[in-house]
């Protein structure tokens, strides 16, 4: 009935209301149960036309080979062991509330205002100059000369002309991620044209002015801001409606939680976990009773030997975790009086864990001890990819940007004739200024040949450390390289990538495993897929 209603029409077909993607047998995959599955929110009026990405598609076939799988693992009684039982009803709990927070916040919009001061923090950028000191005394003098109304610039040519100091400022915008924590500190309430508290780092003091600050258009950075506002926004909606329900619901009985010692040697902890006496009432729920207080605090603290230390912290945490308890107790009861637990909102992500530990049990009993690792596979596969698990081709490189390529063929020919590149650095008119667009720095970092652009890697082609070449890049400026170090590409030995190789072999071997036993299932059971790929 579902392939025929979905032949004849232009939308997904239905069951019980809702739109389904696959059968699998006689289970359904709901639409749904995928956009739960996604990353990001999909075009929902395009998948209920039955019309998908090609992600969309392949996230698809991997839940029918779950559900296959699940199925198979329900005939062999995988679903009902203790342990799976176990962990899915406390699962299923946390899931109520999740359901019930989602509903209780699901108008909360941003704040507009908010957002944009979150945004302006997160793009802010500085342009600055700054004076580096060696010496304490000379740095409060020069800081204290600006402060005073001194120009920085006058200041700063008097230092660096002393040589008390060393000019450090470009054209370019910097944020601040790109300053030392101590500046980027300092910095962060100026405005344009006021200077920092004298800074100490570890080369010395640094008496630095902001030259300009500005907030660049960001989409990424904006859509952030208003997540994170949102996300703090339904925290306090949440909040609210925590302690309105606590107000309406709950009654602590204070005397009998400042009576509970988990110090005291009398009554002890074995006598409190069957305590019955009640620390907090709920209205509609079962109470809080001091048993139930002590078994919450006994598995959150009560671990190891020492148990002196571990009384402590249940003694210190008694008050936080009645609230935790009693909290969760009205919140599973707000959300069975609203019927969440009839919800498919609710019971999808139920059965969706449910089936994830009962995949994984049927991982570790069935497809496991078929699919073990041997160390011949590993060795065979070591040895035909070494290439692999070697360090990549390295130079050392420095290099001058010049504008005009008469210039960096004058600077390359007085390299190769003996001139000194730090004084050719400093000294040679026509260079590229720093921060100019498209300008790549070579400061002998090591760098990888392949990162290279292509044309650098032409131009060093054969070079030896201590040569020179020209290279012209595509941006129009012409840099002379001067190579310091070729660091050749070691190898791994086999012990040193054992682990790591043996991790990925395992588990592109589970999953082909997976695949096979997924393929053997849907070759003996009847699926049916309503999704077509259209890009």
């Amino acid at each position: 009935m579902l392939a025929c209603a979905h032949a004849s029409g232009q939308t997904l077909p239905a069951r019980d209301g809702r739109p389904v993607v696959a059968t699998v047998n006689q289970d359904t995959i709901a639409l749904d149960e995928l956009v739960l599955q996604l990353e990001s929110a999909p075009d929902l009026a395009r998948l209920r036309q039955g019309r998908a990405t090609r992600a969309e598609v392949d996230l698809l076939g991997r839940m029918v080979t779950s559900r296959l799988i699940f199925q198979e693992a329900q005939r062999m009684g995988l679903d009902e062991t203790p342990e799976i039982l176990k962990e899915a009803e406390v699962q299923s709990r946390v899931i109520l509330r999740d359901v019930l927070t989602e509903r209780v916040t699901k108008n909360v919009k941003p704040d507009p205002a908010a957002v944009q001061k979150i945004f302006r923090e997160l793009v802010r950028e500085w342009k600055t100059t700054s004076l580096l000191f060696q010496e304490e005394a000379a740095a409060r003098r020069a800081h204290m000369e600006i402060s005073n109304g001194l120009a920085f610039a006058d200041v700063a040519a008097k230092a660096v002309a002393a040589k008390t100091a060393r000019l450090d400022g470009d054209d370019s915008y910097h944020k601040r991620e790109e300053y030392l924590p101590p500046i980027a500190e300092a910095i962060a309430p100026l405005r344009a044209g006021q200077l920092a508290p004298l800074v100490r780092i570890q080369a010395g003091y640094v008496a630095i002015k902001v030259v300009d600050v500005r907030y660049p258009e960001n989409p990424e950075a904006l859509a952030e801001a208003r997540r994170r506002n949102l996300v703090e926004r339904r925290g306090e909606a949440m909040t609210a409606h925590q302690n309105a329900l606590r107000r309406d619901y709950a009654v602590v009985h204070k005397a009998v939680l400042k009576s509970l010692d988990y110090e005291a040697p009398k009554p002890g902890i074995d006598a409190l976990l069957k305590d019955k006496r009640v620390v907090a009432e709920i209205k509609g729920a079962a109470p809080v009773t001091v048993g139930d207080l002590t078994d919450y605090l006994q598995i959150q603290f009560f671990h190891g030997t020492d148990k002196a230390s571990q009384r402590r912290r249940m003694n210190a945490r008694k008050e936080d975790a009645l609230e935790a308890t009693v909290m969760r107790r009205l919140l599973n009861m707000e959300a069975l009086k609203l019927g969440i637990d009839k919800t498919h909102a609710y019971r999808d992500r139920v059965r969706g864990y449910t089936e994830s530990l009962v995949f994984g049990a049927f991982l570790k009993q069935v497809i496991a001890p078929e699919n073990k690792m041997r160390e011949e596979e590993l060795k065979r596969y070591y040895d035909a990819n070494i290439g692999s698990y070697s360090s990549p081709q390295m130079m050392r490189v420095r290099g001058l940007a010049f504008a005009k390529r008469d210039a960096a063929e004058d600077a390359l020919r007085k390299l190769r004739e003996g001139a000194d590149f730090n004084w050719l650095s400093a000294n040679t008119p026509g260079q590229v200024p720093k921060g100019a667009q498209g300008l790549l720095v070579f400061d002998a970092r090591p760098v990888t040949v392949d990162s290279m652009p292509v044309g650098m890697r032409k131009a060093l082609g054969g070079a030896k450390a201590g040569e020179s070449r020209l290279y012209p890049s595509p941006e129009g400026h012409v840099y002379v390289l001067n190579v310091q170090e070729l660091i050749a590409p070691t190898s791994k030995s086999y012990a040193e990538v054992r682990e790591e190789l043996s991790k990925k072999l395992y588990e592109e071997k589970i999953s082909r495993a997976v695949e096979d036993y997924g393929r053997k299932l849907r070759a003996q059971s009847k699926v049916e897929t309503y999704l077509k790929r259209v890009q």
